[in-house]
This record gives structure tokens, sequence and C-alpha cells, in this order.
């Protein structure tokens, strides 16, 4: 675990010593600031933080993959990919270490909202466990996202594609639950089989799981799918740089 430990340290500092961090943080402040203004900070609105966490799917699936899409790939582009797969660390050190690190960075973005908390407790009275359970939903968010980047940064060593292919599929996890209820809800094969089609796609989307944290909803179902999604999207990426070590 030590060389996990020390792999995330590097990335999270690492990230500092990019401009690309800072830009990740100041749209991402940006992007939170607009929806504490417009869904949460006026005269007679309710002391929670729903609108905030709800909405935030639709900016993160935009900032995440800017913050993940030099992980593997600036290793792969550098050569330094060689030097780290000679070296006593398995590549499941190496993946967990990388997203951790990157999960640390998130962190650190979701500790920037503490200043609406503030301003929350100054002008009202918010509930302390719906909140509680808002930042929960919005850590396991992060986590998917950030696996999900972290896959497709080790696809390739093209930083702007890796980012493009995150931006489309996190797109799709954000906004398939709200496209889903325009279509059919089961589609016939031959006149057969019918097929549900919009059930599945409603789950698939994250809309209805962190829209339930927002609400101050911890549910066992909306744990398993952000740790199904999380879990799922780590092993592929073991599996992608385990592939690239036989070609």
């Amino acid at each position: 675990m030590s060389r996990t430990f020390t792999i995330a340290r590097r990335e999270f500092t690492s990230l500092f010593y990019s401009p690309v961090a800072y830009l990740v943080l100041f749209l991402f402040l940006l992007y939170m600031g607009i929806l504490f203004g417009v869904f949460i900070f006026y005269p007679g609105a309710p002391s929670e933080l729903r609108g905030l966490i709800d909405f935030s799917r639709f900016g993160l699936f935009f900032i995440v993959p800017l913050m993940t899409m030099s992980l593997f790939a600036d290793e792969y582009r550098s050569g330094r990919i060689e030097m780290l797969r000679t070296s006593p660390i398995t590549e499941f050190q190496l993946v967990m270490g990388k997203f951790f690190g990157a999960g640390l960075f998130y962190l650190v973005l979701v500790a920037s909202t503490f200043l609406y908390v503030g301003l929350l407790v100054v002008y009202g009275r918010p509930d302390w466990l719906q909140m509680a359970a808002a930042y929960l939903g919005l850590i396991l968010l992060g986590g998917m996202f950030v696996s999900i980047g972290l896959f497709f940064s080790a696809c390739t060593q093209n930083q702007i594609v890796a980012a493009l292919a995150s931006f489309l599929t996190l797109g799709f996890f954000s906004i398939i639950s709200e496209l889903s209820t325009r279509l059919w809800s089961e589609i016939s094969i031959l006149g057969w089989f019918n097929i549900p089609l919009r059930a599945p796609l409603y789950y698939i989307g994250v809309g209805p799981h962190i829209a339930d944290f927002a609400k101050g909803v911890v549910d066992t179902a909306h744990l398993a799918y952000f740790g199904l999604f999380t879990g799922l999207f780590l092993f592929l990426t073991y599996l992608s740089l385990e592939s690239k070590k036989w070609r």
C-alpha cells in the first residue's frame, strides 16, 4: 500500500504544478457559484444544497476530463511508463495510486464549496444530515467520473483524445436519464420480443442517483450503483495497462 500512496502523493502534488489544475479549480468554482446563486442563495430559499449537488453533474462531465486526461496519456507520451513498468510496482498499485491522487484533488474541489455551507449557516439553519448525504453523493459521483477519465487516459497517449472520449462518456451518463423519459418504454423485435428501453437507460444515468443523495436519501442501491461503475472502470483501466504490456 505504501507504493500506492507514494504514487497518489506524486500525482496529487504534480497536479498543482500544472496550469490545467488551476483552470479546473476556476471553472468548478465558477459553475458551482452560478448554481448557488441561481438555486439557493436568494430570499426565502430553503437552507439546503439540493440544487447545487443535483446539477453539479452537468459541470463535472466537462471539468473532470480536463483533470484526468494526462494521468496516463502523459506517461505514454514522455516514455515514463516504461520506467514505471520496470520498477517494483504492479499495475494494480499504479492504477489505484493514480485514482487516489486524482481523487484527492477532486476532494479539494469539493472542499472549496464549504464556503457555500458557511453562508447557509450564517443566513439559515441547514439540515446537517441532509447536507452530509448530499456531500457523500457528490464524492461518490466524483469517484465514478474520475475512474472513467482514468480509463480513457490509459487507452491513448493523446491527451485531447482522452479528454474528448471522457467528455462524451460522462455526458452520456449525465443526461441519459432526462433523455430516456422521451423514448419509448420498450421496443419490439419482429413482434416476438419486447425489450425494455426507458427504465434501463433511466437507471444507468447518474441523475436519479445523485438526486436522491441531494435530497438527503442514502440508499444502498445508489451506493451499489456508484461502487459498481467505479470498480468497473478501474478494472478496465487495469486491463488496458495489462494489454499494452504485451504489445
